[in-house]
């Protein structure tokens, strides 16, 4: 499979404003700090990390939602940072967003035929019979009934709701979808049921997913690679198997310590790796690898210099000095039920 979509050294700083006392004018928070990957056609990359580490910015400028400080994005071998106008609007037929919360994302003042078919009228496909009818077979397709075409949000839970959002990215018939944490917010019997929606849609129109989360046992279920970030920084990335089975890198061996393994004796007798003192602020990051100043294994070489994201295992990247003489089996099996379905 090629490449559909290739990040390199994509940066994204937001400049901090002034305070009512004057602190921390002319610092930037430096939510992305060159970050590289690729996704392959048909695959899922999961990119995860916890609250605040620039997952989720990482995502808005790859469909530039937000626009990057600096770095190229490519899709199928066209840079976007470079497209504007009618070129920038066709990309965005290719590539779309799926919005974390099910509830902010949907306009309370449209009714869900008016919310589906709202890409159709802004790239002005068909009549509006036909963007009614496009409507209906996309709530059809992700499992709500085409009758309630004329109801309006509130009148949804939050997984129907979610599955709206999906029908709407769904529109334009895009390869790409940029799903930023979709099941975070929804119950737990919920997400397992958009997740398999997520796995049938792919399989049926051949998509590529760009799949952000925090929640590891979430992203195992429905990831070919993962891709590991800590503070703007990417410092894992590899194969769903091999992350799960040997990751090198310290911080991801203490998020996967931290998901429950299924058999109690196993959860009895894992050890948690539990990390000392609270990340550090993005506006001040520390000096040589930015997770130094709370990695069990840091030496002084950690603080002095950063690490570079280098091949540890064929197809296994850490941004570790001590990466390959560190790897952990930590040995978490993905449900059979949740098998990728390969197209």
């Amino acid at each position: 499979m090629s490449d559909l979509l290739r990040v390199e050294s994509l940066t994204k700083h937001f400049a901090v404003q002034q305070t009512a006392l004057g602190s921390r004018l002319g610092g930037h928070v430096m939510a992305v700090d060159d970050v590289s990957f690729t996704v392959k056609e048909g695959e899922t990359l999961g990119l995860v990390g916890e609250s605040g580490c620039g997952k989720s910015t990482t995502g808005r400028c790859i469909i530039r939602l937000t626009e990057p400080t600096s770095g190229s994005i490519f899709y199928e071998d066209r840079n976007i940072r470079e497209l504007r106008g009618k070129d920038l609007k066709a990309f965005r037929r290719q590539a779309q967003f799926i919005f974390q919360d099910p509830y902010a994302s949907l306009n309370p003042r449209m009714t869900i035929g008016e919310i589906v078919s709202e890409p159709l009228v802004i790239h002005q496909e068909g009549t509006r019979f036909e963007q009614q009818a496009r409507a209906k077979e996309l709530l059809d397709v992700v499992g709500l009934n085409p009758e309630h075409i004329n109801r309006y949000p509130h009148e949804f839970s939050g997984g129907q709701r979610q599955r709206i959002g999906i029908a709407r990215a769904l529109a334009l018939n895009p390869k790409l979808l940029i799903c930023d944490e979709p099941v975070s917010a929804l119950d737990v019997s919920i997400q397992a049921q958009v997740l398999n929606l997520l796995g049938e849609l792919q399989h049926d129109f051949g998509l590529t997913y760009v799949f952000i989360a925090h929640d590891l046992s979430v992203v195992q279920h429905i990831s070919d690679r993962i891709a590991v970030m800590y503070l703007g920084k990417l410092v894992e990335i590899s194969d769903w198997k091999a992350l799960y089975a040997k990751p090198h890198h310290p911080y991801t061996q203490s998020l996967l310590s931290a998901v429950p393994l299924p058999d109690p004796k196993q959860q009895r007798a894992r050890e948690r790796i539990i990390l000392e003192g609270d990340p550090p602020s993005p506006i001040d990051p520390p000096s040589g690898c930015r997770f130094h100043t709370r990695c069990p294994i840091a030496k002084d070489i950690c603080s002095a210099e950063e690490p570079k994201l280098r091949e540890v295992a064929p197809g296994h990247s850490a941004a570790c000095h001590f990466a390959a003489l560190n790897p952990v089996p930590i040995g978490i099996a993905r449900p059979a039920e949740f098998t990728p379905i390969v197209g």
